[in-house]
């Protein structure tokens, strides 16, 4: 039995002959060996659709969803069921497993959505318990949250399931007390210590009592404190003298000698560029790591704080205490009152608090936009327009994204972002949706629910759990892009990857992620567009910064601008000297460059030649005549 890589190998060797019948054949051969090998069903899926046999990959693409579940592979089970979901949405037990997989990775927003999706088709199914069981599962995403709790019960007891009904109220009205009780002593301890500390300093300032006590000085003999200052005096001298070698500035110079060493070591055009190149390229503008200003943030003094400040302190004091949701109300209370008092400032950074806490809520998004209209900062309303359509997009309401993106562009019509992501709906759109015709020509129109009574709850259920759940770890997205660039889900992996670039320690690599798979679509100009942007990002290790120049250095290439590409890939070179294919790359663009540069320089010779000597022998023969009639 052949193993896994050679099977691969092997079929990827038919795939270049031309002969995918013979693939299918030998990979339907391999799953039988290998039943737990996901990544052979899903080459296996992928050749079907190009034969065009959707059927058939969409079973091969389930079974290796399960299979990579199976074993715990959920970045990649993910994205096999996207590629399922693109053929058919109506596949509801995929649903699920999304929201299993987004679990495992601490996805909880991504998680919450699929559970809710999944949750309402069984609704409409009439499958009411296995509903029921994922609004459970819903629930432990978001725990201690009263509100979700008190939504569950009421839909039990609108079904009939009072006992359920009953117990979630009780559990319900639990948490509840609780917090209403920690609302009280956060409280209490966040006024008090303002009035307290001028009382203590009142104190301080009448020390009358202690002067009484110091007057027994007279224990202190004349004959023995002499020794004493003797020995105090020479102890002094000794720390004076121990002392005055540390204050030297010897230590400073030598850190500054340490320095020039390694800026000499720098390469520079000049050592990989003939002089003619080096000229030439002189005119470009180099690239200069942006210099950091550093600034000092004024502290505010605790007397004079506001109301809006205080209710800040008191959301920072819940955050702390792991009341997420007690904090988010107080984060809105002192984002309204900004609002109300025109602090427009302070109300922006509050409410992009309550939007980093809260990635689907929508009011933080849309105050954000309204603040940006009132303050006429276009710049600032577009980025927050394209961060509501985000949003909207993640809560699957991609009509309403849709007329945001629209109106960004009415704003901003050369958006790239706006176009890139009106255009990528649309070709979703153009995604047939097998199990959507199958069924309409079977069921033809839907009849009515008999739960259509309890779908106000359902709709409030889900309202909340898109306002109470957190983002999540931004490493999971990174990983779970990486595994839809390796599928081909370029878009999908662009979508995590700017969602992990709100990481600080994520943001370069992620900006240099997606840069990538700009340019695995051709889109090589929005590529270097973002691959300089990310260039533009200070205070990172000089080591985050080398895949930023070395892409850009392809993305150049590919674009045929050998100046740029070469200056490029020196940058890179510069940062890690030790890649031997690098130095190899700039040579022979060095040698490209150097053999254009010497064919622009021969192509105009032969016409420049020929011109003067027309010219010669039009000026010689008029002089003669008129040297004749000189004469």
């Amino acid at each position: 039995m052949a193993d896994v890589g050679a099977i691969k190998r092997y079929v990827a060797e038919l795939q270049a002959k031309g002969e995918i019948n013979k693939a299918i054949a030998e990979l339907e051969k391999a799953i039988k060996d290998f039943p737990k090998e996901g990544s052979l069903f899903n080459i296996l899926g992928d050749l079907y659709i190009k034969v065009n046999r959707q059927k058939e990959a969409l079973s091969i693409y389930e079974q290796g969803a399960y299979a990579l579940y199976e074993e715990t592979f959920y970045s990649n089970a993910v994205s096999m069921c996207k590629k399922i979901l693109r053929i058919d949405k109506d596949r509801i037990e995929i649903y699920k497993l999304l929201g299993d997989c987004h679990k495992e990775l601490g996805l909880s927003v991504e998680a919450a959505n699929y559970y809710l999706e999944y949750a309402e088709r069984k609704m409409r199914d009439n499958d009411i318990d296995s509903a029921l069981k994922t609004y459970e599962a819903i629930k432990e995403l978001v725990p201690n949250n009263y509100k979700i709790i008190q939504t569950i019960s009421a839909i039990y007891e609108k079904i009939g399931k009072k006992e359920q009904s009953a117990d979630l109220l009780k559990e319900a009205e639990r948490i509840e007390t609780k917090q209403k009780e920690l609302k009280e002593t956060v409280t209490t301890q966040v006024s008090p210590p303002e009035v307290e500390k001028p009382r203590v300093e009142e104190k301080v300032e009448a020390p009358k009592p202690p002067l009484e006590e110091i007057k027994p000085e007279k224990v202190e003999i004349k004959e023995p404190t002499k020794e004493e200052i003797k020995e105090v005096e020479a102890k002094e001298e000794i720390k004076e003298k121990v002392v005055e070698p540390i204050k030297t500035e010897e230590v400073v110079p030598t850190e500054i000698e340490s320095t020039p060493p390694p800026v000499k070591e720098e390469l520079s055009l000049e050592d990989f560029v003939s002089p003619e190149v080096a000229q030439l390229l002189k005119d470009e503008i180099e690239t200069k790591e942006p210099e950091v200003e550093v600034v000092e943030e004024p502290v505010a003094e605790l007397e004079e704080l506001s109301e809006i400040d205080r209710t800040r302190q008191l959301a920072e004091i819940y955050l702390n205490l792991g009341e997420d949701e007690e904090a988010i109300n107080c984060f809105r209370d002192a984002a309204a009152m900004a609002f109300k008092e025109k602090k427009y400032d302070q109300a922006i950074e509050l409410y992009k608090k309550i939007a980093d806490l809260r990635p689907l809520d929508l009011k933080s998004r849309q105050r954000l936009v309204e603040i940006a209209k009132l303050i006429s900062d276009k710049v600032l309303q577009v980025n927050f327009m394209l961060e509501l359509a985000e949003t909207l997009n993640r809560r699957e309401a991609r009509t309403e994204a849709q007329s945001v993106l629209r109106k960004v562009l009415e704003i901003d019509p050369e958006n790239a972002i706006a176009q890139s992501m009106i255009e990528e709906e649309t070709k979703a759109r153009e995604f047939i949706d097998l199990g959507q015709v199958l069924r309409s020509e079977i069921e033809g129109e839907p009849a009515q629910s008999s739960l259509q009574n309890i779908n106000d709850l359902i709709s409030q259920f889900r309202k909340e759990v898109f306002e109470s759940i957190g983002e999540g770890d931004y490493r999971s997205h990174y990983d779970l892009g990486v595994a839809y660039k390796g599928m081909g889900l370029f878009q999908e992996a662009i979508e995590e990857f700017e969602i992990a670039a709100k990481d600080v320690n994520l943001k370069l690599k992620s900006y240099e992620m997606i840069a990538a798979c700009l340019m695995e679509k051709d889109k090589v100009d929005e590529a270097i567009k973002v691959l300089n942007e990310g260039l533009t990002i200070p205070n990172r290790p000089a080591n985050e910064y080398f895949g930023l120049h070395f892409l850009l250095g392809n993305a150049y290439e590919k674009q045929n601008n050998l100046k740029m590409a070469i200056k490029s890939y020196i940058n890179a070179a510069n940062i890690d000297k030790t890649v031997p294919d690098l130095l190899k790359k700039i040579n022979e663009l060095k040698d490209k460059l150097t053999e254009e540069l010497k064919k622009r320089t021969q192509a105009p010779a032969p016409p420049a030649k020929e011109v003067p000597k027309v010219v010669e022998a039009e000026e010689v023969s008029k002089p003669k005549k008129s040297k004749v009639t000189y004469l």
